[in-house]
């Protein structure tokens, strides 16, 4: 038969679970700490790395889409991605004799800027005719200005009007390349299509 403990025993029996209560709570505040910590280091390393990729990587290309309007004679210009399009210069084929045209604020294209010197080139319009055109457009990007060079291809057709000579009804647009020297590239597209006769 064990003999009766004395009350000295008992509190030291007292402290010691008290003690070991203690320890185990201190490990869990040590173990949850440091998961924290790591779930911390964790979040930063994926933010640095996240910030890395967006830095390296190539922007998206710009595309620009249109909207048929006024009945053909307008196409409202729209940009990919939510760009905001800031101005545009628009060029010609130089054999068309057309000086380069800016927008602002209102990307288009009307008929008007180039169907006289259509005309004169094209005498005889038939079909559906293919316009190349030089597109320098400046944009904002997620709080970055940048600047796309490009050539698209503008789709039309001809409308006889009475008493008048036909006009081009334009379709849409298409892109046809990039490039720095966006010019020659439209004047080489025109002359393959119309080679001078002779």
């Amino acid at each position: 038969m064990a003999p009766p403990k004395t009350p000295a025993e008992g509190v030291r029996k007292a402290r010691r679970r008290w003690l070991s209560l203690g320890e185990t709570v201190g490990v869990l505040a040590l173990i949850i700490s440091a998961a924290s910590l790591w779930d911390s280091h964790q979040e930063r390393a994926e933010t640095r790395a996240e910030a890395t990729r967006s830095k390296h990587a190539p922007a998206v290309p710009l595309v620009l889409t249109a909207t048929v309007d006024d009945d053909g004679r307008t196409l409202k210009l729209a940009a990919n991605r939510d760009r905001i399009i800031q101005t545009q210069t628009l060029s010609f084929p130089k054999a068309l004799g057309i000086d380069p045209v800016d927008t602002v604020g209102n990307p288009r294209i009307e008929a008007a800027w180039f169907e006289s010197a259509l005309r004169k080139a094209i005498p005889e319009p038939r079909g559906a005719g293919r316009l190349p055109v030089a597109i320098v457009t400046r944009y904002t990007d997620d709080g970055k200005d940048r600047e796309d060079r490009a050539v698209y291809v503008i789709g039309h057709g001809w409308r006889t009007r009475l008493l008048q000579s036909d006009v081009p009804v334009m379709e849409g647009i298409s892109l046809a390349g990039r490039g720095k020297d966006v010019q020659a590239m439209i004047d080489a597209r025109w002359a393959k299509a119309h080679p001078p006769k002779g």
